[in-house]
């Protein structure tokens, strides 16, 4: 499910003395099925960007498509909102806080209730669900209160995916993790990428950026600064630079090596596995 933002423009607190304006002609292409990572400073437009997809903020001029559904400022005149919204999933950050029911087959299920579902199917697609993020069935009739936080950011994340979404928005998912946890969850939608959803993840976390992304937008002060491979992001130094983007340090150390006589490729560096692979690679043509 292609999205297209064409001249899109948004407002805060238009026609008011505390008028802002967050976003600035934008015109962006995010492809079917990538993994595109949202990167920029706090205040940039990120968050805004995304709310457009599934209207959740409507905008002052231009249009975005979501795979023929168009959203612009007469939106009101919209019928098909909620198949919009059916198919876009939005995962805001520590999105365990919106849990609430008594048990997390409940709480899962309740999406697809709201959307017209009858209870045997909300809990078949909740079960499958929860069964992708990786809760146990032992877990189905607990509390999600009395998980750990990683189980309930699991839980909270299969109460957007349980429609299926085509297009899954991801606010900084892993906000708060630890390292494990944060490959945890980069795994898990990874996995669900695989299954044929477009992923669209805003972070601050470049090696996230570098690793799973397969596009990267940048945004600076609501205008799109650039779209690109993740990787061409840091072959310009003063490019990233001026954002005050940090470089991964796996791309650090690549470029440290091609500085001491490597010529190693930034394209295929995007771990520490792929670039040991890469330093073979050298090695066997010295």
């Amino acid at each position: 499910m292609p999205v297209v933002f064409s001249h899109l423009n948004y407002i805060y607190s238009i026609k008011t003395p505390m008028e802002f304006s967050a976003l600035k002609d934008i015109n962006l292409q995010i492809e079917d099925n990538s993994f595109t990572m949202i990167v920029g400073h706090t205040g940039s437009g990120k968050s805004t960007l995304v709310q457009q997809i599934n209207a959740l903020l409507i905008p002052t001029s231009g249009i975005v498509d979501v795979n023929g559904i168009v959203v612009d400022c007469n939106v009101k005149k919209l019928k098909n909102i909620k198949e919009l919204r059916k198919g876009v999933g939005l995962v805001f950050q520590f999105p365990e806080y919106q849990l609430f029911e008594e048990t997390v087959l409940k709480d899962v299920s309740f999406g697809p209730k709201n959307f017209g579902v009858d209870n045997k199917k909300a809990t078949e697609l909740a079960k499958e669900a929860l069964n992708l993020v990786g809760i146990d069935e032992s877990l189905f009739d607990k509390s999600p209160f009395e998980l750990s936080g990683g189980q309930k950011r699991r839980v909270a994340i299969a109460g957007v995916i349980t429609l299926k979404p085509k297009v899954l928005i991801l606010d900084e998912p892993t906000a708060g993790l630890d390292p494990q946890g944060s490959r945890e969850m980069m795994k898990l939608f990874t996995k669900i990428k695989e299954q044929g959803t477009t992923i669209i993840m805003i972070t601050h976390d470049m090696d996230n950026v570098i690793r799973y992304g397969t596009d990267v937008v940048v945004l600076a002060k609501g205008e799109l600064i650039k779209k690109c491979r993740p990787y061409e992001l840091f072959l310009d130094q003063d490019s990233f630079n001026s954002l005050s983007i940090d470089e991964p340090l796996v791309i650090k150390m690549a470029k440290r090596l091609n500085q001491n006589g490597y010529h190693i490729s930034l394209e295929n560096v995007i771990d520490i596995d792929s670039l040991v692979q890469e330093i073979k690679k050298e090695k066997r043509y010295e």
